[in-house]
């Protein structure tokens, strides 16, 4: 198995989008240095590939953030324990008894 076999499976779809938005921009850059400079046609294909991106990536943080907002409630508001959870105790303070003063005989 090649490296680069290795990197794209771990790849996440989110890290998959930002690579081929930076090979997009990457691809313009090198075009318009070149002596020929860029044309309307490819203008316009760098152009479509840009907005398909921009779809993909509003559809990604739209899945993302439906799946963060969930809460699970209780008398509390919710902390995301089923049980209530770390805090949702009153906090109590630990107080020392005085000790008991011997009486003079």
């Amino acid at each position: 198995m090649k490296m680069l076999d290795l990197i794209n499976e771990a790849e996440t779809d989110k890290d998959k989008n930002k690579r081929h938005s930076m090979d997009l921009d990457s691809l313009e850059k090198d075009i318009r240095k070149s002596k020929g400079g860029m044309d309307k046609d490819t203008q316009g294909h760098i152009d479509k590939k840009r907005k398909d991106l921009a779809i993909n990536k509003a559809k990604m943080d739209e899945m993302t953030s439906a799946s963060v907002a969930v809460s699970i409630g209780g008398p509390d508001g919710g902390n995301g324990f089923v049980g209530g959870g770390i805090g949702s105790e009153p906090i109590k303070r630990v107080t020392k008894k005085k000790k008991a003063t011997k009486k003079k005989a």
